[in-house]
């Protein structure tokens, strides 16, 4: 499933191709895909819109929308005959598209003329005359169009990029339960997910059901630095690509699936100590860690 860091890499691609394209027309085959409004509604609403910015937060890409209106210029006379000053422009009416690519969502640019796959449900035709579909094999992806953002991602946690460490050991002292489905809980911090969570608590040297409670302030603090640092090296390759579920919008993988320590290594030596990385399932997610490096005691 992609996660901040592949989120992340979609919208820095997605932004030189569609900021400043205008929505001409939009189909969706997929009607669960749009989660709100209902499909119909959807295809009405977002047609003539101009997408002024792309961000993210947590998992979520979103769309920052707008109507362009011209204030018509004007004509003075300045003593050397008539000039015409410039139309200015302004954005009315804003709206924003969130969209959580969930397990295989994927952006792609085609012609409009370019056959349809089954596995495209939603289709945007740009004003430049590219067509920029969503193609989704587990269907699993969803689509939101609303005039409030927080109406979809008002609980997530604050980012793990942008929040404090100061900020992180509160909130931290807060909580109870095994750490590692803590960091899975975007409520608490958004946009970790399974493979950032296993690679964060090898660097931090902390086993992943280790009670939260039990951290001390030196290894909370460990554990910060090491999320910030797993993130910042996964988004400056493109993120992680086991497989095709996840490619860039140039058709690219990922890179920094050359530079786990311990997902997808069970039974490999540990990289700092030489010990078997170990397999388990913690919250029933599949979980890998080094049994000497990272003690639950």
């Amino acid at each position: 499933m992609p996660e901040l860091p592949e989120v992340e890499t979609t919208v820095r691609d997605l932004r030189p191709q569609l900021i400043g394209r205008t929505i001409q027309r939009a189909r969706v085959t997929w009607e669960r895909t749009v989660a709100a409004p209902n499909a119909k509604q959807f295809t009405r609403e977002i047609v003539g819109y101009k997408i002024i910015e792309i961000n993210r937060r947590g998992k979520y890409l979103v769309f920052s929308l707008g109507r362009t209106t011209k204030d018509g210029g004007r004509t003075t006379g300045d003593g050397q005959g008539l000039r015409e000053h410039s139309a200015t422009y302004q954005i009315e009416n804003r709206k924003f598209l969130l969209v959580h690519l969930r397990m295989t969502g994927q952006f792609g640019f085609h012609a409009p003329r370019v056959k349809r796959d089954k596995h495209q449900h939603v289709h945007l035709l740009l004003d430049d005359g590219r067509e920029l579909r969503f193609h989704d094999f587990r269907k699993f992806g969803r689509w939101w169009l609303v005039d409030n953002p927080e109406h979809v991602v008002g609980k997530l946690g604050p980012e793990p990029l942008e929040m404090s460490k100061r900020e992180f050991l509160k909130r931290l002292r807060e909580r109870r339960g095994h750490i590692k489905p803590l960091l899975l809980n975007q409520t608490f911090v958004a946009g970790v997910g399974n493979i950032y969570a296993d690679e964060s608590l090898w660097y931090a040297k902390i086993h992943p059901l280790r009670d939260a409670t039990t951290l001390t302030d030196k290894e909370a603090a460990d554990l910060y630095n090491a999320i910030r640092r797993v993130f910042r090296k996964a988004i400056g390759v493109g993120g992680t690509s086991f497989d095709a579920t996840y490619k860039r919008i140039n058709g690219q993988s990922g890179e920094f699936q050359e530079d786990l320590r311990v997902v997808g290594r069970a039974g490999e030596p540990c990289y700092r100590c030489g010990a078997p990385i170990v397999k388990t399932v913690v919250g029933q997610r599949g979980t890998y860690y080094c049994p000497n490096c990272q003690r639950v005691e």
